[in-house]
């Protein structure tokens, strides 16, 4: 059966939507009771304090005068190096000095990171004589392009959806060297709904990992890459600020640029797919109702005339890191040190009149760690503070490509081979879909990637105290959503520091000015920073330290997800 090429388009818009959300198989969630006779078998070690009575002064009333605060019209949605952004650093670091916290940063409670940009100083795509419009047209993010005054194309290539791999290969024969390609983005699927690649529902890496393929058609030799998107509308919508400001990268940062692993690639519309086409759409399009019918697919040569502007400009921008630092009482292991992060900053504002408020994206995590300080500064007034040193870290930039966070392990305060742990609670006010008749739940993230110390203690305590069902829904390696990369906490994995992620899901007002305060459960918000500070509480005080125990994949020298 043959489509109209727009019916396609079409199509493969219904298709895209279904890939972005697949449901993995999870592994099941242990009940509190087994958890409790299951964990960590080698214990034989008992704390002199389990860090009960510090632990119950995390209450919802306190976190939820501090949320209102950091979710409130005066911090104009917090955006890395705005107004807003610093007016949060500042009351964060007022907490932490009537906790009774010493100034520990490299300037007070403060890590000042200088973050660079770079953003299309022109901008232009022209197909024979008709010039089209960034964002109407196309979209296109200056952190993965190149600069590149001027590109004058002659023929393209369409290449289905643009993937090689052991079970499915677009490109087949063809060769693309010298040459621009064209594909949609996500991966084939059957009229059934089916991915041609896995033979099931469930999707590949292909689906939602674009940069993938750019940088395969890269190695194959291609000058440019055009990704055909049939949820345009949306998406350009939903990518607001990475198609304006994410090239941020921290300023002397010995990470390779990222852009070297790139070509330029623009997000186009249905539309310009058709004018880049011309007169070879009706081939493109027996090309794809044979795929879907199960035929092998043939990639299209299209002469088209194509010009490509890309010039950019850099700019500087200043944020900071807001740290608390309760030193350890044990001469020997107080030169160790235990992380509990969060991320402080959002979205700011689209006009003066439209805030993104953040109020779980992430002032939850960030009360959480502020009362998860208060809990440690408390215990060492009172003489029972932890034997190894613990750092509280609320950093900035995360909005912008988890830049603060990238910063620090960039250029450490304290030594990352003596760093045990990184705590990282990002979005833990809110209930899903999932659990809505029991908000006595977490999802736990990378646990168990780097050491299976960290997952036995993150069990063992929340049994013994917080009796949350732990959710490893998005702990499994192949998750789609990729939130293990997609937080805080990743930085401090890609340097060998063994981690944990908690996370409540995601929910319609994420990234949108209706993540309010008054939205915030906070007697959940409680028991999960709760559960935080005992990991914590049981890293900073047992006679060992958490040792990575999982071996790592080498590094293949590219740009992670």
């Amino acid at each position: 059966m043959k489509f109209k090429l727009l019916n396609l388009f079409l199509l493969s818009g219904l298709t895209l939507s279904a890939q972005s959300d697949p449901t993995p198989p999870a592994p099941p969630t242990i009940p509190v009771a087994a958890a409790a006779q299951k964990v960590d078998p080698t214990r034989n070690y008992k704390l002199e304090n389990d860090g009960t009575s510090f632990a119950s002064g995390i209450n919802a009333e306190d976190l939820k005068a501090l949320l209102f605060t950091l979710a409130s019209d005066s911090m104009q949605g917090r955006e890395t190096g705005q107004a807003g952004q610093r007016m949060a650093a500042n009351f964060i670091a007022k907490q932490f000095k009537d906790a009774g916290l010493p100034p520990k940063g490299d300037k007070g409670y403060f890590q000042k990171i200088m973050l660079q940009s770079q953003t299309w100083k022109d901008l232009g795509l022209k197909v024979a004589d008709q010039e089209f419009k960034n964002r109407t047209d196309y979209y296109v993010f200056p952190a993965f392009c190149p600069d590149l005054p001027l590109l004058a194309l002659d023929e393209v290539v369409f290449v289905g959806y643009g993937i090689e791999d052991e079970q499915y290969n677009d490109y087949g024969m063809a060769d693309i060297s010298g040459k621009a390609v064209i594909f949609y983005n996500g991966e084939p699927l059957t009229k059934e709904g089916k991915s041609l690649i896995t033979k099931t529902e469930f999707r590949t890496s292909w689906s939602l990992d674009w940069r993938k393929k750019v940088q395969l058609a890269k190695k194959k030799g291609a000058t440019a890459v055009f990704i055909i998107d049939p949820n345009f509308e949306e998406n350009l919508k939903k990518n607001r600020k990475g198609i304006s400001t994410y090239g941020w990268q921290p300023v002397g940062s010995d990470a390779t640029t990222v852009t070297n692993f790139y070509i330029p690639h623009f997000f186009i519309s249905p539309a310009l797919a058709k004018a880049i086409l011309g007169e070879k759409a009706g081939k493109v399009e027996n090309e794809l109702s044979d795929l879907q019918e199960g035929h092998k697919f043939k990639p299209v040569k299209v002469k088209s005339k194509i010009e490509l502007r890309m010039d950019k400009e850099s700019k500087l921008l200043e944020g900071s890191n807001v740290l608390a630092v309760i030193e350890g009482s044990d001469e020997k292991l107080k030169k160790e040190y235990v992380f509990v992060s969060a991320h402080y900053d959002h979205l700011g504002m689209s006009d003066s009149t439209v805030i993104y408020y953040g109020a779980d994206d992430n002032a939850s995590g960030t009360s959480g760690v502020v009362e998860i300080a208060r809990a440690f500064a408390e215990a060492k007034a009172k003489g029972a503070g932890p034997k190894r040193t613990v750092v509280c870290m609320l950093v900035s930039g995360e909005e912008k490509g988890l830049l603060g966070s990238k910063y620090y392990t960039e250029f450490p305060l304290f030594p990352l081979d003596k760093t045990v742990v990184d705590i990282n609670i990002d979005m833990i006010g809110r209930v899903d879909d999932k659990h809505t008749t029991n908000a006595d739940y977490i999802y736990v993230i990378g646990d168990d990637r780097i050491s299976t110390q960290l997952h036995d203690i993150s069990e063992m305590v929340n049994a013994e105290h917080t009796k949350l069902e732990l959710d490893y829904k998005y702990n499994a390696k192949d998750d789609p959503n990729h939130y293990y990369e997609r937080s805080d906490h990743y930085n401090f994995a890609e340097k060998g520091v063994p981690v944990v992620f908690y996370f409540n899901g995601t929910h319609p007002d994420y990234h949108r000015p209706t993540d309010t305060a008054d939205k915030i459960n906070f007697d959940a918000l409680a028991k999960r920073a709760q559960l935080a500070f005992y990991v914590a509480w049981e890293a900073a005080n047992r006679p060992e330290r958490i040792t990575p125990n999982v071996p790592q994949e080498k590094k293949k020298g590219e740009l992670g997800n």
